[in-house]
């Protein structure tokens, strides 16, 4: 099974929809490692607004709570990382120098002419992370 379980999360519906699946996929035994990524924008421009990198850090996280709280009180062994850049880069980066046996992530669902011209993070990490990757809609 999975001991190594890196669940990737923004905030949005399909986000905690992946929880949901993380945590029934888990064994007691597995490591939930939540990873989200602060956008490289949000860095440059927010910390002139809000003080302090750490600042921007603990806002970003209550975004994140609803899913952090569902996987605390569902999950035994649960560990929160916060990366800073693009997240399909980061996440898929962080997977495969972590010993990750599975990625779970939400998908938007965007077509394919969406996808071409925003791109898609889940996609992204499905590609190039070297590990299995659950894509939750």
């Amino acid at each position: 099974m999975y001991k190594h379980i890196l669940l990737a999360i923004d905030g949005s519906e399909n986000s905690f929809r992946a929880a949901k699946d993380a945590v029934g996929i888990a064994t007691e035994e597995s490591l939930i490692e939540i990873i989200s990524s602060i956008p490289t924008e949000a860095i440059s421009n927010e910390p002139l607004h809000m003080g302090t990198l750490t600042q921007t850090d603990e806002q970003y996280i209550q975004k994140l709570s609803r899913e952090i709280d569902y996987v605390k009180s569902n999950h035994p062994h649960l560990k929160l990382t916060i990366v800073h850049g693009p997240a399909g880069r980061m996440i898929s980066n962080y997977a495969n120098h972590h010993n990750v046996d599975l990625v779970v992530i939400g998908c938007r669902g965007l077509n394919t002419m969406q996808e071409m011209v925003f791109g898609s993070v889940s996609t992204y990490v499905s590609k190039n992370a070297n590990c299995s990757t659950l894509l939750v809609k």
